[in-house]
């Protein structure tokens, strides 16, 4: 399916060429032509399986989606299935007024403004659920804000995460954004959103040790929100048993997503990690994978 911002449904209001490192990206910024007084909008069902998930809740059935963009600007596409969640990756750029303003950084150097990639969502029908991932510490609020802003508009109506690879307690590290302003700013630009913290691989050298759970376990709790801890399908395997089982015991809501990606190793390396995990629950339990490791995954499944 190609996604096209078609004209209909949103409206250039500024359209001005910036530089960023070098090189340059087209900002374009939309204007919705909806009521501007219509009551804000946003997915409220929390879990994922009324819109993703099928009926018998398996959260194998839920793809993980990084999208092809092709052009620039206004011309830009994106390249999406009918459904499964959009992983976006955010950072910022500086523009000339000095402003931080959120950017999706695509595949192959492509910059777009995040407000683009969601209105152009927004003008195509679609069971998507849309996972961003605050890959500089300071896209983290004015993220949250571009999503409070196109919930004004109703433009949400999508399951949306929010979540970053996360520095706190025993799994402080530079240069992440902190766990505690992670929950901070959710709560206070836009609380309707999935989080999603993830622990930094510098500190997973020996698995997600007990200190590591104990801390990410008291930073999220209390939270009304729906936490999906972001495990890493490597550092698992490495694991003493009773990881996945003791995140989703933290809550009713509590999600675990497992993640690998295929420079982390072959599927024959984290299998044994994948089927553990799905072991514990069925439902609650979801995996990032390459495509070609989820259709193995699959078909172990079958087997079993």
């Amino acid at each position: 399916v190609v996604v096209r911002l078609r004209e209909n449904a949103c409206r250039a209001v500024a359209h001005r060429r910036h530089s960023v490192n070098g090189g340059h990206f087209i900002l374009a910024i939309w204007g919705p032509t909806v009521n501007a007084t219509r009551k804000r909008s946003y997915y409220s069902g929390g879990s994922l399986i009324p819109l993703l998930q099928l009926p018998r809740g398996d959260g194998l059935s839920v793809m993980w989606l990084v999208p092809e963009f092709q052009g620039k600007g206004i011309t830009a596409t994106m390249q999406l299935p009918d459904e499964g969640m959009i992983l976006l990756n955010v950072g910022v750029v500086k523009l000339a007024a000095g402003d931080a303003t959120p950017v999706v950084r695509a595949p192959g150097g492509t910059v777009l403004l995040l407000e683009s990639c969601l209105l152009q969502l927004a003008t195509y029908p679609g069971r998507w659920g849309i996972h961003l991932h605050i890959a500089e510490p300071t896209a983290l609020r004015p993220t949250l804000a571009v999503l409070a802003h196109i919930s004004t508009f109703g433009h949400l109506p999508w399951p949306v995460w929010v979540g970053a690879t996360v520095s706190h307690g025993s799994f402080a590290v530079p240069g992440h954004v902190a766990g505690k302003e992670l929950l901070k700013a959710v709560a206070e630009v836009f609380p309707h959103v999935t989080v999603a913290p993830g622990w930094p691989e510098e500190v997973l050298g020996s698995g997600y040790e007990e200190q590591l759970l104990t801390d990410m376990l008291e930073l999220c709790q209390g939270l009304w929100q729906p936490v999906s801890f972001q495990l890493q399908a490597g550092p698992l395997g490495r694991s003493m048993a009773g990881v996945v089982a003791r995140l989703l015991a933290a809550s009713p809501r509590a999600t675990v997503t497992v993640e690998h990606s295929s420079t982390g190793g072959s599927y024959a390396s984290v299998r044994t990690a994948l089927l553990a995990a799905r072991a514990v629950d069925k439902t609650r339990v979801y995996y990032r994978l390459p495509q070609s490791y989820r259709e193995d995954l699959l078909a172990d499944v079958g087997r079993n």
